[in-house]
């Protein structure tokens, strides 16, 4: 075969290939459509209490920081800064269950889901942690999926629409 013959039947190749449908998507695409899709609301936001709200308000800034600075670090697939951020929120992920008469009043007055949401949100981090760690984008991207989706069903509890 001659050079031009042959580069023209790899022109051809690679030209149906571009051409043709996408083989598989990501394994994170399952993920990201339900986090993006709207929750179902039967019901308002639920209610915090003023001290909560204002508290949760304060924390929420910083965890939206938090949160911003990991999506750029995904984005570059910065593996050591995915794996400190996602450290980071575990462990601010903090606020404890009231054990006895002696709990604060704030945490008397948050609601049992609330806690549950935030031990869903510290797993998760530490699971996306892990993932960076393993430098595997895959993974990470899956992680983060169900990080946000944490964060997204909270805030779709107590914050409603707006």
């Amino acid at each position: 075969m001659t050079r031009s013959f042959r580069m023209a039947v790899m022109a051809l190749a690679l030209a149906g290939a571009c051409a043709g449908p996408q083989q598989s998507q990501p394994p994170q695409q399952a993920q990201l459509a339900q986090a993006i899709s709207p929750p179902e609301r039967l019901q308002p936001a639920e209610p915090l209490p003023g001290p909560a709200r204002e508290l949760l308000k304060q924390r929420m800034a910083s965890h939206a920081r938090d949160m911003g600075a990991l999506v750029s670090d995904i984005m570059r697939l910065h593996y050591d800064e995915i794996r400190a951020g996602a450290e980071r929120i575990a462990a601010d992920v903090s606020l404890s269950r009231p054990l006895s008469n002696d709990a604060t009043e704030l945490n008397s007055a948050l609601p049992e889901k609330f806690f549950l949401y935030q031990d869903q949100l510290r797993l998760e981090a530490r699971t996306l942690a892990e993932a960076a760690g393993r430098k595997q984008p895959y993974d990470v991207a899956d992680s983060y999926g169900r990080l946000s989706q944490v964060c997204v069903r909270c805030h779709a509890t107590y914050r409603g629409a707006r």
